[in-house]
C-alpha cells in the first residue's frame, strides 16, 4: 500500500547564518534581483534554478539577492483568505560543483505556518533546519548534483491518491467510485462499502483545505484501519454502509492553493450553499443515496491546524444520540498513547457553510472536524488515527439503529 516516510538521509543540511552589514546592504539596495511569473514554472540563474514544474508547486516569485542568496515569495490564490501560505518547489544545481545556497521564503502579508521539508524524490522527506527573521524562512542546503524538493509539508498529490485509491479497493472490499469532475476537469474519486440491506451511512471527507497535508496523512491511516482485515472491522461494514472522499478539492492540490479551490472559494464554507462543483457533487450523491429509509448516521471531515483538536456538535444539539462524541473521544482518550491529548471543542457555527454544521442542521447527526496539528509526530498521527476508526467502529456497534435517529422533545406544557 502506498506510504509516506517522514525521514531519509539523503542531504547534508547546515543551520543559517546570520547574514553580514555588507550582503543586507547589498539586499536593502535590491542588488542582483529578478523576479519571474509562476506560470513559467520556473526561475532560472546561472547557479541555480529554482522549478514548480509539479503538482502542488508553489512560489510566485524570486529574486537573486547575492550570488548564493535567493528570496522566493509565494502569493495567495486571492483573498480574503485564511492565511496559510504554502510553498514548494524543486531546486536544482546547474553548476558542476556542489555549491551551499541560502534561501529566505517569505509569504505576501502572511507569517510563515508550515516548517520546510526536504526531499531527493518527492516522496520521502524530513525536516529542515530553518531560522525564522522577520516573518520569513530562512534555510541553507548543501547542493549536490541531484535535484531537491523543498515544501512547506510532504506533497501529497493527485497522483498519490489515484495510486492509493487503486491500492484500497483491490486489497479489501471497498469499491473506487467516480463521484464527478471538478472545476478544472480532475476526478472526484469516492471509496465506497455498500450493503443492500444495510441503512445507516457514515460519510468520511478529506482534502478541503490543499496545504493541511497533516490531516490527509490522518484520513490515509484512518482508512487503512477501516478497510483492514479484523473480525470487528467485518462486523462494522456488515451493519454501515460507508462513502469516503479522500480529496476533494484536487484543483487546489494541484495548483498549490493555500486554501481554496480553483474559482477562489474555500469549499469549507460552501455547504448549504453549493455554489461550487465540488461541494455540489457530494450534495447530489447525499440526495441521490439517503431515501427509501438509508440514513446517513455520522461523519468525519479530515483538517490541520496548529493543534490535535476535534470540533464536535454540542451534546445538547439537536444530534443523535446526544452524547456520542462525547463518548467517542473518551475511548479514544483512554486507547491512545499517554502523551497524545484529545482536545474535544464542542461548539455550532450556524450559516457559515461549514461541512460538520450543514450536515449536524441537515440530517441531525454528530460530524466532527478532526484536526491534526501541522508539526504533530507523523507516527503519532497514524497511531492515533487507527485506534480512531478502531475506537469508532465499536461506538458506532454498541448504538442501537433507532438511537441514530433524531427525536425532537415533545413539550408537555
Amino acid at each position: 500500500m502506498p506510504t509516506l516516510s517522514s525521514s531519509v538521509a539523503f542531504v547534508h543540511v547546515v543551520r543559517t547564518w546570520r547574514l553580514s552589514k555588507s550582503v543586507a546592504a547589498a539586499i536593502a539596495f535590491g542588488a542582483m534581483s529578478l523576479c519571474f511569473s509562476a506560470s513559467t514554472q520556473a526561475c532560472e540563474f546561472k547557479s541555480v534554478h529554482f522549478k514548480t514544474d509539479f503538482e502542488a508547486g508553489k512560489i510566485d516569485e524570486c529574486k537573486q539577492l547575492t550570488e548564493n542568496h535567493f528570496e522566493l515569495l509565494t502569493k495567495p490564490e486571492n483573498r480574503p483568505i485564511n492565511p496559510s501560505p504554502w510553498y514548494a518547489f524543486k531546486v536544482v544545481n546547474k553548476s558542476t560543483e556542489n555549491q551551499q545556497i541560502s534561501i529566505v521564503i517569505k509569504a505576501e502579508k502572511a507569517k510563515p505556518r508550515y516548517l520546510p521539508k526536504v526531499s531527493i524524490d518527492g516522496k520521502q522527506w524530513q525536516a529542515l533546519p530553518f531560522d525564522i527573521i522577520d516573518n520569513a524562512i530562512h534555510i541553507n542546503i548543501q547542493l549536490q548534483q541531484q535535484d531537491l524538493y523543498i515544501a512547506g509539508q510532504e506533497v501529497i498529490d493527485n497522483a498519490f491518491y489515484a495510486q492509493w485509491n487503486q491500492v484500497i479497493a483491490e486489497q479489501s472490499g471497498f469499491e473506487l467510485q467516480p463521484l464527478g469532475l471538478s472545476t478544472d476537469g480532475r476526478r472526484i474519486d469516492a471509496l465506497v462499502h455498500a450493503r443492500p440491506d444495510n441503512k445507516e451511512w457514515f460519510l468520511i471527507v478529506g482534502r478541503q483545505h490543499p496545504p493541511e497535508i497533516t490531516g490527509a496523512l490522518a484520513l490515509l491511516s484512518f482508512v487503512e484501519e477501516l478497510a483492514s482485515q479484523q473480525q470487528l472491522n467485518a462486523d462494522f461494514l456488515a451493519r454501515f454502509n460507508v462513502m469516503i472522499i479522500p480529496n476533494l478539492n484536487p484543483d487546489g492540490v494541484a495548483e498549490g492553493n493555500w486554501r481554496h479551490n480553483t474559482k477562489g472559494t474555500d469549499l469549507n464554507r460552501d455547504w448549504g450553499t453549493f455554489t461550487q462543483v465540488e461541494t455540489q457533487q457530494v450534495q447530489t450523491w447525499l440526495n441521490k443515496t439517503l431515501i427509501e429509509q438509508q440514513n446517513l448516521v455520522f461523519a468525519l471531515d479530515f483538517h490541520s491546524t496548529q493543534q490535535d483538536i476535534f470540533y464536535t456538535m454540542p451534546s445538547d444539539y439537536t444530534v443523535a444520540p446526544s452524547t456520542f462524541s462525547e463518548d467517542w473521544l473518551k475511548q479514544l482518550k483512554d486507547a491512545t498513547v499517554s502523551s497524545f491529548t484529545v482536545r474535544p471543542k464542542p461548539g455550532s457555527s450556524p450559516n457559515r457553510g461549514i461541512f460538520k454544521q450543514y450536515l449536524a442542521d441537515e440530517y441531525n447527526i454528530h460530524s466532527i472536524t478532526y484536526e491534526t496539528g501541522d508539526n504533530t509526530n507523523r507516527e503519532l498521527i497514524k497511531h492515533v488515527a487507527q485506534i480512531a476508526a478502531q475506537t469508532l467502529m465499536q461506538q458506532m456497534l454498541s448504538v442501537a439503529p433507532e438511537q441514530f435517529i433524531y427525536q425532537p422533545t415533545v413539550s408537555t406544557q
